[in-house]
Order: C-alpha cells, then sequence, then structure tokens
C-alpha cells in the first residue's frame, strides 16, 4: 500500500479478546521502520553568564505518551500508522528537540534535564496536547500535521509563574505516505520547540 497504513485500537482490542485467531505460535514480525525529528545545528558555548532552564518532559494523554505516530480520523478518531514507531516516545523526542532548540538559539538560555541535578533558575513545564497527523480532507489524501504544546515558565527562587503560552504550528504532508507524513511532523514540531526557545528568552530577560 503506497500511502501511510492504519491501525485501529478497536481492531487491537479485537485481537486481544480473540487471542486464538490473532495470534500464532512463530509469528512473522511485520517489519517497523523507525523515524526521529531532525535536530537544529548546535550554537558554540563560551563565557559563564547563563540562565539555566530546566526542561521538563512533555505530560501528554495516553494516546499520545508512547512511541506509534498517531493520526485522527473523522475528526476524533485516534489511530497509528502501522509499521512506523518514533525512536523514543512523543514526549521523550519533543523534550529533546525543545532541548536542540535552546542549544540552538543565539542566547544566554542554558538548558537542563531534571536528572542533571543543577540549581536551575527557572522551570519549564510542557503539555503536548496535539502531536497528530488529522485527515481532514479524507483517507486518500495528504494530512496535515498539527503540534500544540502548553508551556508554563516558573522562576524557581520564590517558585511563581511567571508566563504561559500555548504555542501551535500546522504542516500539511507533501503526501499521503509516512516519510511525507513524518516530514511534515519535523516542520511542525520544529517550528514549536523554535517559538519555545525563542518566547522563553524573551520573558527571561528581564
Amino acid at each position: 500500500m503506497s500511502g501511510a497504513r492504519f491501525v485501529k485500537p478497536a481492531l487491537a482490542a479485537l485481537c486481544l479478546m480473540s487471542v486464538s485467531a490473532c495470534v500464532s505460535l512463530l509469528p512473522e514480525a511485520e517489519p517497523v521502520a523507525v523515524y526521529r525529528l531532525s535536530a537544529p545545528e548546535p550554537r558554540e558555548w563560551s563565557g559563564e553568564d547563563w540562565t539555566i532552564v530546566q526542561i521538563e518532559p512533555p505530560q501528554a494523554p495516553r494516546g499520545l505518551a508512547g512511541d506509534e505516530i498517531a493520526l485522527v480520523r473523522n475528526g476524533q478518531s485516534l489511530a497509528y500508522i502501522r509499521g512506523a514507531r518514533w525512536i523514543s516516545p512523543a514526549p521523550s523526542i519533543v523534550q529533546n528537540l525543545v532541548i536542540d532548540s535552546f542549544n540552538a538559539a543565539q542566547s544566554q538560555l542554558a538548558p537542563a534535564r531534571p536528572e542533571d541535578g543543577v540549581r536551575a533558575d527557572y522551570e519549564l513545564r510542557l503539555d503536548l496536547r496535539e502531536f497528530e497527523a488529522a485527515y481532514d480532507q479524507g483517507e486518500n489524501q495528504a494530512p496535515a500535521v498539527r503540534v500544540r504544546i502548553a508551556a508554563r515558565l516558573v522562576a524557581e527562587r520564590g517558585r511563581r509563574f511567571v508566563a504561559a503560552r500555548v504555542f501551535t504550528a500546522e504542516v500539511r504532508a507533501g503526501s499521503n505516505r509516512t516519510g511525507a507524513i513524518v516530514d511534515a511532523f519535523d516542520r511542525a514540531a520544529s517550528e514549536v520547540c523554535r517559538d519555545i526557545a525563542a518566547w522563553t528568552a524573551v520573558e527571561t530577560a528581564g
């Protein structure tokens, strides 16, 4: 099949209910293609006067928390591309891309992970609201990839909220093929993460 292939959660549930009909003793595993998002080129670091921002792993609903590439059909039905996966769960690759976007920006912000154990000046909390390809023009047409992330910036000193904003991007895939859909994810996610890095630089400048 030339286009993106679907697998509905409802079908997966049916297989679990009828194990004998869906699982053989010697199953032939379907080949899985693994995809990643491209990272921007990091800048050179110099100096010591950095503002440290701790990037929290994004919170995500269960349907977006795994490594499946999510699709939306009929405006609300969530499905996944068969035979394709992200290299790691979606919240993890988004966190990595946000950090990479900070590293590429020309600002005095130094991103850190919670496990780094450094004392941060700010904490960036993220909610992954949308990370899916929507078939808004029919299942034979190229879908529109939608990425929506809610960001909240917290000052570690005093533990007070500094700012909050929702970032969105929508990019239509060049065709109804997995590679083109992944490329649209790449462009939409990169736009959102660049905007988050730029917004954080402005909000922490004062």
